[in-house]
C-alpha cells in the first residue's frame, strides 16, 4: 500500500470516533434534536431528597430503606375515589412486580400515628411519589393518573438499575 492510501485510510478511522462524539456533544449541550416526549408516565423529579422532607415515626426521626420506596402522601382523610383507588391498588401494584417486589417497599405519610409525618404534608398534597434507594425523589404520580402506569414505570426502572 501507498502512504497516501494509509493516510486516508487514518483519517477515515478517526472521523469514524470523531464525529458521532462530537455531534452527540452539539445535541446534549445545545438541545438540538433532543426528544420532546417521553416515555415515562410520572412527573419527573429532579434535585430533590427524602431527607428534605424530614419524615418522623411516632415523633422520632425515621431512617429511610435501602429499597425503593413508594410514598403515598395522604394530608387529610382519604375520601375520593381517586384516592381510595390508589390506597387499594398500590399493594397489588407491589405484588405485580413479581420477582422485584422484594426491592419495593410501600409508606403512607399523613396526619394519622400510624403514618410517617412530615410538615410539609400540607404542601406535597395527594400524591404517589416514587423514591430510589439513595433517598432522591424520582417521580410523582398525581391522584387522577391509574395504578398501571406506576407499575409500568416501577418496571422499567427497576430493570435498568442496579441498586436497591
Amino acid at each position: 500500500m501507498s502512504k497516501n492510501s494509509n493516510t486516508v485510510t487514518l483519517w477515515l478511522i478517526c472521523l469514524v470516533g470523531i464525529v458521532p462524539m462530537l455531534a452527540a456533544f452539539i445535541m446534549y449541550y445545545s438541545g438540538f434534536l433532543r426528544p420532546a416526549n417521553t416515555v415515562n408516565q410520572g412527573q419527573l423529579i429532579e434535585r430533590q431528597t427524602l431527607g428534605q422532607w424530614q419524615l418522623k415515626f411516632n415523633d422520632q426521626a425515621w431512617q429511610q430503606s435501602t429499597q425503593w420506596q413508594i410514598l403515598h402522601t395522604l394530608p387529610a382523610q382519604c375520601k375520593s375515589v381517586d384516592c381510595e383507588n390508589w390506597r387499594s391498588s398500590l399493594p397489588s401494584v407491589i405484588k405485580l412486580l413479581g420477582k422485584d417486589s422484594d426491592r419495593v417497599v410501600l409508606f403512607q405519610v399523613g396526619m394519622q400515628s400510624s403514618m410517617l409525618q412530615t410538615a410539609k404534608i400540607t404542601t406535597l398534597g395527594e400524591a404517589v411519589w416514587l423514591v430510589d434507594p439513595l433517598g432522591n425523589l424520582v417521580m410523582r404520580y398525581s391522584p387522577d393518573l391509574e395504578p398501571k402506569q406506576l407499575l409500568q414505570d416501577l418496571k422499567k426502572l427497576l430493570k435498568l438499575s442496579g441498586i436497591g
